[in-house]
């Protein structure tokens, strides 16, 4: 019966009449009024901000109108923009035009550390910022090591079944590869053996290692052909990553939300080991945002690409809707129908299986290391040229859990981080290093000191420039790089030796030394006024403190914190910092230290980003 139709349509639509032809053009206008009202929507929203919009284009209906058109040597296309009143600058030149907010125009924290917080806050405060640092960490061992074992690997089964379902409607809509799609469903079925969470993340963590083919073709960088096809494997590298961070626990918040709303009695069972459960999905889902934060920082030509390959699909999923529902209803014949319907599909499985494809003109190039790092975006390019030259041998990579110092262990080697995540647990308190920060670098500056602790790479690659003595010592000659340098000391000085003494945490003496203190370097024997309650806090040479006639010398390194006005003399070989009181509170009560990411990523990577208007409405997909 439906050949029967489709061979009646294909008479009326095409017999050359007039009438036909405007029924015919007038079908395809209304795909693309509806495309390009779907296309605008998208624009509206911040969430797809990334998107190559002239890359998308391949994909509107005119494209494909074009396409059929060489096919059939047809002019459809032709008489299609003839047609009066519709707006082209709707479909190529409507970009967003929301305000932007405070957040969007803040970068991420480049020290970020954990505190314990109360389960009932996150589910209650849905729209708040944790005041200081991010990423809690729960305690999830149990007093008693058999209480409700059984009902809890239940709930975690059942927890990992909801992802399993979920991860193959994204991919049916097709927001994530088939291959994606397979790696998470093995890693979901291994972890259910083992009734574990922490199981699913760390396979999936797995495969954001470099293989050790990929590693020995990056290290032939000199060849120029070898350099271009490494780039090319590790662009695509990332490009999973990010696929697999993006879908994996990104969302696990949102579905325990779901199953709490929508089963309460589910909770009821056994609250207390309900919210265990939750504690620990929150905990994955705040570790892969700030996981994804940072790709999307450092690797912005591969998140722009798959940016736009998401919508790129998830428009060709619409266009299947719209050509079908004209079909359907007797608008389009049957030969015209198939013809578009069969590029639409040759269009998805080309984002689906092949390998991730780049605009004309564009190579598969991961950005410089180098220019990511602030300590050198200052200097004239002549000195940049000259640093980069020096920087190139000390660049290296390191792979997920790595451990890059021991706790205790004397430093010789420090790390500049350039692109990744450094993990350093203090007590049971993950701190976490990002672009910029140098860790290790106190102990590498003073021998006196050792590791102050373990620290590892986190989840995901680590891109880093090895600092030895003899680097270190060029910094500090260097006029315009010292004072950075010694910030950087004194900044993991601070944190690591006397950050209980200041009640201040990482960041906010981050941004103590940076914005507040006053920094004394090169001085010649000249003399300052410390006022009462004033801090020194001196990171090399001696200074003179003159008291009632008497001379008493402090050595490095030390922080005093002077009950009266005092006169303290300066020499040559002094690298100190002075701040008052209302610095610290200042450091503590600036606004900027609460805009890191939301709790709920609403305003950074908003979870329409992941699921479109309507996914709700999908109930039936195909097998896998």
């Amino acid at each position: 019966m439906r050949t029967i139709f489709g061979a009646m349509n294909e008479h009326v639509l095409f017999s050359g009449t007039p009438e036909s032809e405007r029924i015919l053009l007038q079908a395809l206008e209304h795909m693309r009024r509806q495309t390009a009202y779907q296309l605008h929507k998208m624009k509206q929203e911040k969430q797809f901000s990334d998107v190559d919009w002239d890359m998308l284009n391949e994909y509107l209906p005119e494209k494909l109108v074009q396409e059929m058109d060489v096919h059939r040597r047809t002019s459809i296309h032709r008489r299609l923009c003839a047609l009066p009143d519709f707006a082209e600058d709707l479909l190529l030149n409507s970009y967003r035009k929301n305000t932007i907010t405070d957040i969007e125009l803040k970068e991420i924290p480049s020290i970020c550390e954990t505190e314990s917080i109360p389960i009932d806050v996150i589910l209650e405060e849905r729209k708040s910022t944790i005041r200081h640092i991010v990423l809690p960490v729960m305690d999830l061992r149990s007093n008693d090591k058999k209480e409700n074992t059984q009902f809890r690997n239940e709930l975690t089964i059942r927890f990992l079944t909801a992802l399993l379902v979920d991860y193959e409607k994204q991919w049916y809509l097709g927001m994530i590869r088939r291959r994606t799609l397979y790696i998470l469903i093995k890693s979901v079925e291994k972890a259910k053996h083992q009734h574990s969470l922490k199981l699913h993340w760390k396979l999936i963590v797995e495969h954001f290692r470099l293989s050790k083919w990929l590693q020995n073709l990056m290290r032939l960088d000199c060849v120029k052909w070898i350099n271009k096809e490494s780039n090319k494997l590790l662009f695509d590298h990332i490009f999973l990553t990010i696929e697999l961070t993006l879908v994996a626990f990104h969302s696990t918040q949102t579905r325990m939300d779901n199953i709490r709303k929508q089963f309460p009695e589910l909770a009821n069972i056994g609250k207390r080991i309900w919210n265990k459960v939750y504690a620990e999905t929150h905990l994955y889902h705040l570790t892969a945002t700030y996981i994804l934060l940072d790709l999307q920082q450092s690797y912005e030509a591969c998140w722009r690409i798959h940016m736009t390959k998401r919508c790129a699909q998830m428009l060709l999923k619409y266009e299947s809707k719209t050509i079908t529902e004209l079909y359907e209803t007797g608008m389009l014949g049957h030969s015209v129908y198939s013809h578009i319907l069969e590029l639409i599909e040759k269009k998805s499985l080309k984002l689906e299986f092949y390998r991730v494809s780049m605009v004309h003109g564009h190579l598969k190039a991961i950005e410089n290391p180098f220019d990511l790092l602030p300590l050198f975006r200052s200097l004239p390019n002549h000195e940049k040229t000259r640093w980069q030259t020096i920087m190139k041998a000390k660049h290296r990579w390191f792979q997920p859990n790595q451990i890059l110092l021991e706790k205790g262990q004397r430093v010789s080697t420090a790390y500049l981080i350039t692109r990744g995540i450094v993990e350093c647990k203090i007590d049971t308190m993950p701190i976490y290093y990002r672009l910029g920060n140098i860790v290790g670098i106190d102990a590498l500056f003073s021998q006196d000191f050792l590791a102050h602790d373990t620290y590892r790479v986190s989840s995901g690659l680590l891109e880093a420039y090895c600092i030895d003595g003899i680097l270190l010592n060029q910094f500090l000659k260097d006029e315009t790089l010292a004072p950075s340098i010694y910030r950087e000391i004194a900044l993991h000085v601070l944190s690591n030796k006397y950050q209980t003494r200041l009640k201040l945490n990482r960041l906010q003496l981050r941004l103590l030394v940076h914005k507040r203190a006053k920094f004394y370097w090169n001085e010649s024997d000249i003399s300052i006024q410390l006022k009462e309650n004033q801090r020194l806090f001196i990171l090399a040479g001696y200074v003179t403190h003159l008291f009632k006639g008497q001379n008493n010398k402090y050595e490095s390194i030390q922080l005093q914190i002077f009950d009266n006005e005092v006169e303290i003399v300066l020499n040559s070989s002094t690298v100190a910092y002075s701040w008052m009181d209302e610095d610290e509170e200042f450091s503590i009560k600036d606004t900027n230290l609460t805009v890191h990411f939301p709790l709920q990523t609403y305003d950074l990577l908003s979870n329409s980003l992941l699921y479109p208007g309507y996914l709700s409405q999908v109930t039936q997909f195909p097998e896998r």
